[in-house]
């Protein structure tokens, strides 16, 4: 699917974690902590804070690490910077390496477009949202060069409700029941090509408030963050070898830091002791590819390559006023933080490896309408083991309007280094390092319909989830760490997406998915089957753009999620229902001149309850917000 930002601005959508929530077959919600999740058919570990089973690419350069969901903090990206967004749903390894277990995000920027417009723009909106930013591109020398930044800023609270009170917090300070939750968040790129080279750097720091809570409940006092950076920085090269043979290199680094701080309990256990941690977690990974690409040689288009990367951990440090754990470590009760490092630190010790790579790629025409291609790929890790992924695919195309598509994947997620190495400490998991990676078995069906007017595009597909990494229950005392592998998992769905161009400028978008994902709870000796809690069965998005003149325009999006149910901790299989949820935004967009643009958003309209689903299974739930609005202006030069 590509995502388009012009119609994206047309019914308000202000970032990517909106824009990704209009594909079918995919939900969107947030943890607790405020991270933004992305769910894609249904692929969801429910009781791990690792849901990154996705890879997010910023102008086709990796932002993740190997730490956690690390790159949930990229989805405020501002649609105003973004050209389009490519997204592939299902297993996607073999093509965008380690970790695309259930599917890729490739966020191209306007920066790197050199036939774009430069452009500033600015948003207000409730909660004293604001948004500034530019698109500048110049020519330096050989360079074409593009700059984009933006800064955005919030002072958000919602009403949590006194169930995330804890009722182990008997010194709770303040007099409010809040979601605590403002941010500030900004970013630069730079972009830099000539007939050889391409140049692609980036900063991203954002800082939020602790939202609900680390352990989701409210904190006691105010004043926690969590505070996320992102470096990256990679050269790419395309040297012809022959008319129909490339070289393609690229190295680059990519930085990741966080921290948060978080007052967890003031009494702790009824102890009289302040429960606070302040950990901070530093790592860099440095990276090479090479591939040799060939196309038009016998009706084959192939590649071959290779790849590796050395991952450092630069900082790993805890800071806690508590630790009892049983263990040979430090045991201590401090009015003050206590700060300790190496085994002790956030993860049990630096963990650094190499991960090395190889893989082929081969895409055959058998005639004009007929392609068969296969792609392997094997990645050896030093921490854990040799990984092979695969997927063999077909396109038929019965004519230019009916094309015809059969996919097999397999793909795999390696251990997190949180669930992996996680340090005990008090109130948090403990890593286990004998797990191993997940597997994804992924069959696919498509079909898609097109002619002037219209797109109709179907999807079948049956998912087997295999070695699960979930939290355990019940387990013995000898097993090691607070994570598993577990039973299959096994996922099936359709998706049906319907997209019409009328004569007088209007177009229509809509797109229905069903997925049914089995749940096997995280017990040790007695897992049950359940449905996958947290996901929605049926989700049905869409829009529509109606222009009632050359410069004004209405448009209309709708995001329908069928009830869920919530996690489900007794086994019981009564756990909490939450409603489903219909929600419709409307924008008005007028064109001011032919450069300039304004678009006033009601966002949920009719001021819908929106709940999301629960961490600890709370009856209340996650509350979003009810009816908002959102102003944007946007000058293009």
């Amino acid at each position: 699917s590509v995502l388009h930002a012009d119609k994206l601005k047309k019914i308000g959508i202000r970032n990517l974690h909106e824009a990704i929530g209009l594909l079918p077959g995919i939900e969107t919600s947030i943890l607790h902590t405020g991270w933004k999740k992305v769910i894609i058919r249904g692929a969801h570990n429910p009781d791990t804070f690792v849901f990154d089973k996705y890879k997010l690419y910023i102008d086709g350069v990796d932002v993740g690490s190997d730490l956690y969901s690390t790159s949930y903090f990229y989805l405020d990206f501002p649609v105003e910077l973004i050209e389009r967004i490519e997204v592939l749903r299902g297993s996607a390894s073999t093509i965008y390496g380690p970790g695309a277990f259930s599917g890729a995000i490739n966020v191209i920027t306007k920066s790197t477009q050199s036939g774009t417009s430069d452009a500033v723009f600015g948003s207000i909106g409730s909660y004293d949202y604001t948004k500034a930013g530019f698109v500048k591109h110049l020519n330096i020398g050989e360079w074409n060069v593009g700059i984009d930044s933006y800064h955005q800023h919030s002072n958000k609270t919602l009403d949590a409700g006194s169930s995330f009170v804890s009722s182990n917090e008997l010194a709770y300070s303040r007099t409010d029941y809040n979601s605590l939750e403002n941010f500030e968040d900004y970013s630069i790129g730079v972009t830099a090509k000539n007939s050889d080279f391409t140049l692609i750097a980036r900063y991203k720091s954002e800082v939020t408030d602790n939202f609900y809570g680390l352990n989701e409940t409210l904190e006691p006092v105010t004043g926690g963050y969590q505070h996320n950076q992102s470096g990256i920085f990679e050269v790419q090269n395309r040297h012809p070898l022959d008319h129909d043979l490339n070289l393609e290199t690229k190295v680059g680094v990519n930085y990741y830091a966080f921290t948060f701080d978080s007052t967890v309990y003031q009494d702790y256990g009824g102890s009289g002791m302040i429960l606070r941690m302040n950990p901070t977690y530093r790592q860099l990974n440095t990276y090479f590819d090479m591939n040799l690409k060939g196309e038009n040689c016998e009706d084959h288009a192939w590649m071959i390559g290779i790849g590796a990367q050395k991952i450092n951990t630069l900082e790993n440090v805890f800071g806690a006023t508590v630790r009892m754990q049983p263990d040979s470590g430090p045991f201590f009760a401090s009015p003050s933080l206590v700060y300790m490092e190496g085994q002790y630190g956030f993860l049990n010790g630096d963990n650094d490896q190499w991960i090395k790579s190889a893989y082929v790629q081969d895409i055959y025409s058998i005639n004009n309408d007929w392609d068969l291609s296969a792609n392997v790929r094997l990645d050896n890790y030093a921490l854990f083991e040799t990984m092979s992924s695969y997927r063999l695919g077909t396109v038929y195309r019965l004519d230019e309007g009916n094309i015809f598509k059969a996919v097999y994947g397999r793909s795999y997620r390696a251990p997190s280094y949180v669930e992996a190495f996680e340090s005990a400490q008090e109130g948090l998991k403990n890593g286990n390092p004998n797990l191993t990676p997940e597997l994804i078995d992924t069959y696919e069906l498509a079909y898609t319909h097109k002619n002037e007017s219209t797109i109709i595009r179907t999807n079948l597909f049956y998912s087997v989830m295999q070695d699960v990494i979930d939290r355990i229950e019940d387990e013995p005392p000898s097993f090691v760490g607070d994570y598993a592998n577990h039973k299959q998992r096994n996922a099936k769905g359709a998706e049906l997406e319907f997209t019409r161009r009328f004569g007088n400028g209007s177009e229509l978008m809509a797109n229905l998915s069903y997925v049914k994902t089995e749940y096997f709870s995280p017990s040790y000796t007695n897992p049950v089957l359940f449905q996958s809690p947290e996901i929605s069965e049926v989700l049905s998005k869409g829009y529509f753009l109606y222009p009632w003149s050359e410069a004004l325009s209405f448009n209309t999006a709708w995001y329908y999620s069928g009830p869920k149910k919530g996690y489900d901790r007794d086994n019981t299989g009564n756990g909490v229902t939450y409603d489903s949820t219909m929600i419709i935004d409307q924008t008005i967009a007028y064109d001011m001149d032919e450069s300039s643009t304004v678009t006033v958003s009601a966002k949920n309209l009719f001021n819908e309850p929106v709940i999301y689903p629960s961490y600890q299974g709370k009856n209340e739930g996650l509350r979003r917000e009810g009816r908002n609005w959102l102003v944007t202006y946007e000058k293009r030069f």
